[in-house]
């Protein structure tokens, strides 16, 4: 069989023997079609291999995690390369296949017949004030969420009181702490802390209040060109990009949030938001 121009792949596994297995045997797949198969260091340390690649350091065509959503947003953190999510349990989601449908078209992969979606994600930057404030604001950026930024209460037995501010109108609150979720992030923590089930094909943010403490304020929806200002007013905080990684502040720590660079994804086949929802969800 003559060979394609040759891709290279880096695969990304879930630390179980489920993931292991299932990076395996993607592998030897792949090798009847292309040489330039890469595993990261994690999966190479699990599967007792020689040599990995970091992530942040591939500079191949696009990664294929193979896990579930958690495995994505990890993932995601550390390339902007397009990526392949593979479900090999969990909901799954974010990802855009199942380990059986990408075996089953693995031709498709190496035809390139699929296409690549850009997913929304938000930026957050740490603003510290200093002596000199009124001329220098230095700035500390995270990754970027693909899901959600969350604050939320470092002990479990002390409430926050956040301020966040939009179009200058300031608003403040005590409770567990704010989520901030992009559309396709509305169906994983934001869902569960009451927010909206939002359309992946709006270009909005949403903000969740989570348990505000006898306050009014509700869930609600916004422009994704919007900045959302979020200051530490009282409590011990911490901030969590996609369940992983993050910071712990205190207070007046001071955030800006906006949209930031898009997450690209592969996708070897057309579907629905709201079908995938009914199937995975109902």
């Amino acid at each position: 069989m003559p060979r394609q121009s040759q891709l290279r792949i880096l695969i990304v596994a879930k630390q179980n023997k489920a993931g292991i297995h299932a990076a395996r045997k993607l592998e030897k797949l792949l090798k009847e079609y292309t040489e330039d198969i890469h595993f990261d260091l994690s999966t190479v340390k699990k599967a007792r291999e020689a040599k990995g690649t970091p992530v942040r350091k591939f500079d191949g065509d696009f990664v294929i995690t193979v896990g579930g959503d958690g495995t994505l947003l990890w993932t995601a953190q550390q390339t902007n390369k397009p990526i392949l999510p593979v479900r090999i349990e969990g909901y799954g989601f974010l990802c855009t296949a199942d380990f059986k449908e990408l075996v089953e078209n693995i031709k498709k992969l190496i035809n390139r017949d699929f296409s690549i979606q850009e997913r929304m994600r938000l930026s957050c930057t740490k603003v510290t004030k200093g002596k000199i404030e009124r001329y220098l604001r230095l700035r500390r950026s995270y990754p970027a969420a693909a899901n959600e930024i969350v604050f939320a209460r470092k002990r479990p037995s002390k409430i926050l009181t956040i301020e966040f501010t939009i179009d200058d109108t300031v608003f403040e609150f005590s409770g567990d702490g704010i989520l901030i979720s992009t559309p396709h992030g509305s169906s994983a923590y934001a869902a569960s802390a009451g927010g909206p089930l939002v359309d992946t094909s709006l270009d909005v943010i949403s903000v969740v209040p989570l348990y505000p403490f006898y306050s009014k304020i509700k869930p609600f929806i916004m422009p994704a060109s919007k900045k959302i200002h979020v200051k530490i007013k009282a409590g011990e905080c911490a901030v969590i990009m996609d369940g992983h990684g993050g910071d712990y502040v205190s207070s007046e720590a001071d955030f800006l949030i906006e949209k930031g660079e898009p997450l690209r994804i592969v996708s070897l086949f057309k579907s629905s938001f709201y079908e995938r929802f009914k199937k995975k969800f109902m």
